[in-house]
C-alpha cells in the first residue's frame, strides 16, 4: 500500500529548492486525458507562481496546448524520496523545445517517507556500518531510530563515496544503558548532505531477512515500544 504524507511548508519550500537545484526529472499525468505513458521533463526554472518545465520525452502524444488548465498529478525523485504534487497547467509551447508552464504547488507529499514515529537517544550511539567488500566498517552516528529503521550521520567524504542507495548492509551497535548488540541487515535509502557539507545523513531501512535477525529486530522494536527516558520522540521538520 502507497502511504503518503503532507510535508509542511517548510519542507515542501525545500524539496522545490532541491528540484530547482538538480532540475529534477517530473514526470507528469494530465487529468483526465490517457496518454499510456506520462510526459516527461526537468524542471527548468520557477517563477513567483509557477514552474517552467521542459518536455523531454512523449511530447508527441498530445498537442500541449490542449491541456492549458488541465489539473496533473507529478511524480519526482529526490535523494531517494518519491515526491508528489497536483498542479494546473497555465501555459504551453509547442515547437523544437515544448515547455509547460505549471502552477507552483500548494501542497507537496512524500511517499513511504516514514511508517513509525521516530525517536532518539538521550546519549550518542554510535553504529558501525559494515559494507560487503570493504574491508573495514564505517563508524557513523546515531541520530534516530524506528521500529522500521534508523538514521545517521558521519564524515561524508567517507559515506558518500562507499554507500549507494539501494545498497544491501549490515548496521551493528549498542545502546548504552543494555548490554544487546543488535547487528540487522538493511538497505540504504537516503542520502542529504549536512548545511555545512561536511557530514552526510544516510536513511537506512531494517530488512531482516533470517531467524536471528528477526529475533534481533523484534528485542529492538520492544525496546523502542517501552523506553521512555533515554529515547525521546522527535518532533519538527528535520530531516
Amino acid at each position: 500500500m502507497l502511504v503518503a504524507l503532507d510535508l509542511t511548508a517548510r519542507q515542501a519550500a525545500r524539496v522545490l529548492a532541491q528540484a530547482l537545484h538538480e532540475h529534477a526529472r517530473l514526470e507528469i499525468d494530465p487529468r483526465p486525458v490517457f496518454l499510456g505513458s506520462p510526459l516527461v521533463g526537468s524542471l527548468d526554472s520557477a517563477e513567483r507562481d509557477c514552474l517552467v518545465v521542459q518536455i523531454t520525452e512523449n511530447a508527441e502524444r498530445i498537442r500541449l496546448t490542449t491541456l492549458l488548465g488541465a489539473m496533473c498529478d507529478v511524480r519526482t525523485v529526490l535523494s531517494g524520496q518519491l515526491y508528489l504534487f497536483a498542479t494546473p497547467v497555465l501555459e504551453a509551447t509547442e515547437g523544437p523545445v515544448p515547455r509547460l508552464r505549471m502552477g507552483r504547488p500548494t501542497a507537496i507529499q512524500v511517499a513511504n517517507r516514514r511508517q513509525f514515529a521516530r525517536r532518539t537517544p538521550t546519549e550518542a550511539v554510535p553504529v558501525r556500518l559494515l559494507i560487503p567488500g570493504v574491508a573495514q566498517p564505517l563508524v557513523a552516528q546515531i541520530s534516530n531510530l524506528s521500529r522500521s529503521g534508523l538514521g545517521c550521520h558521519g564524515p561524508r567524504r567517507e559515506l558518500d563515496d562507499t554507500l549507494l542507495i539501494g545498497d544491501q548492509i549490515q548496521v551493528e551497535f549498542m545502546l548504552p544503558w543494555a548490554p544487546q548488540v543488535y547487528r540487522l541487515p538493511a538497505t540504504v535509502c537516503t542520502k542529504n548532505a549536512s548545511p555545512d557539507q561536511t557530514r552526510l545523513s544516510v536513511g537506512l531501512e531494517f530488512a531482516a531477512d533470517d531467524a536471528a535477525s528477526r529475533a534481533s529486530l523484534e528485542l529492538l522494536r520492544s525496546m523502542l515500544d517501552n523506553e521512555t527516558q533515554r529515547l525521546l520522540d522527535m518532533e519538527g521538520d528535520t530531516p
